[in-house]
């Protein structure tokens, strides 16, 4: 196996029309996975599939359970796309659709309490059903789809079939840049996104996708710590005066990477979901960084605001959407917002992902 990270997913993209063929085309993808893994010598964590599957609440819910069941026969994920929240009605309808266990997106159609109010109840509608179903959808903070790896705002091209990818990697950076600083850096996200590239061109070769892409983001998954990197570039810990320097700094070695790669697709940035970094979930225990901080990071190009336990509060909620919409313009990129507000809860207590583990609440 490739030495010092792995593959976090190989994700199928399939047009609107596919959409009666997303079980086929995961048990193809799953075997393309298989091969690839033994070809490449890589380790790869998951398959995906994501289709757009025709945009309104209704239309994602027809598709819901069919789609349920062929990502729990198959082992793979499936996300039905992006959509718009029009009204009251449709916070039931897709809460039943995180129930199903299915990843979706929700566009922000304005920078709008309004709109940003009607996401926060569709937050706070899916964790009254069960705390881990907001991990199944997000609020793409931009309104405009992007064509990325990631789960929960993945989409699609209407038109083409695609493979993409992404890598868990935030030690194997690590290592390189106490090694060589930000120059080594670069270089090691360059090689490790080679070998990306490599398993994602083998599996469009086999499922005939016409694109490939490689998402760079630095995305941590338990003890793989892209918190750790970032406190090391910056020199001091988060929350403290200077961190934000080492997200930018990162950032722009990871967008060298990207421009080097020459198949970069996504967001390519450090992400910082909290329950999925051990370091994070430590430091938001510590109680001195609160959700408007991780909010405001992303205006040095943090890829959002994900997987945030939070008391509940429409408000509060709604207007930390708000904050990183804005920053979602300012940079013209899309932004995530991924938050699970649970009643009854204090900053600092703990409250228990599926997954996930215990995950620290913090203040907003």
């Amino acid at each position: 196996m490739a030495a010092g990270f792995t593959i976090r997913a190989l994700v199928l993209h399939l047009p609107v029309d596919a959409a009666d063929t997303v079980e086929d085309e995961g048990f193809k993808l799953m075997e393309a996975k298989d091969r690839v893994e033994g070809e490449l010598g890589v380790k790869i964590d998951s398959a995906r599939v994501t289709i757009n599957v025709g945009g309104t609440p209704e239309r994602l819910a027809e598709e819901a359970r069919a789609a349920a069941k062929a990502s729990m026969d198959g082992g793979f994920f499936v996300n039905l796309g992006p959509t718009v929240l029009r009204g009251e009605d449709d916070v039931d309808t897709l809460a039943s659709i995180a129930e199903e266990g299915v990843f979706f997106s929700v566009l922000l159609s304005s920078l709008t309490w309004d709109s940003a109010l009607l996401a926060s109840k569709l937050f706070h509608e899916a964790a009254r059903r069960g705390v881990d179903y907001p991990v199944y959808f997000g609020v793409n903070a931009l309104g405009k789809p992007i064509v990325t790896p990631y789960y929960p705002l993945s989409s699609s091209d209407p038109q083409t079939r695609i493979v993409t990818a992404a890598l868990t990697y935030p030690n194997y950076l690590t290592e390189a840049y106490r090694s060589g600083g930000l120059e080594a850096l670069r270089d090691a996200a360059v090689k490790a996104g080679r070998v990306a590239l490599r398993a994602a061109e083998s599996v469009a070769e086999r499922l005939g996708a016409e694109r490939v892409g490689v998402d760079l983001s630095v995305a941590p998954w338990m003890q793989e710590t892209g918190l750790g990197l970032v406190e090391l570039v910056a020199g001091v810990r988060m929350p403290e005066p200077g961190f934000a320097a080492g997200v930018r700094l990162v950032n722009e070695a990871v967008a060298e990477a990207a421009e080097a790669l020459g198949a970069a697709t996504g967001f390519n940035e450090v992400q910082l979901p909290v329950a999925e970094d051990l370091k994070l979930k430590a430091r938001v225990s510590e109680g001195d960084t609160t959700a408007r901080d991780l909010a405001r990071l992303s205006g040095v190009c943090l890829a959002g605001l994900d997987m945030v336990v939070v008391p509940a509060g429409v408000k509060e909620v709604a207007g930390l959407i708000l904050e990183v919409a804005a920053y979602a313009r300012a940079k013209r990129r899309p932004l995530g917002v991924r938050l699970v507000p649970v009643e009854d809860v204090e900053p600092g207590d703990k409250v228990y992902l599926e997954r996930f583990g215990e995950v620290p609440v913090i203040s907003i």
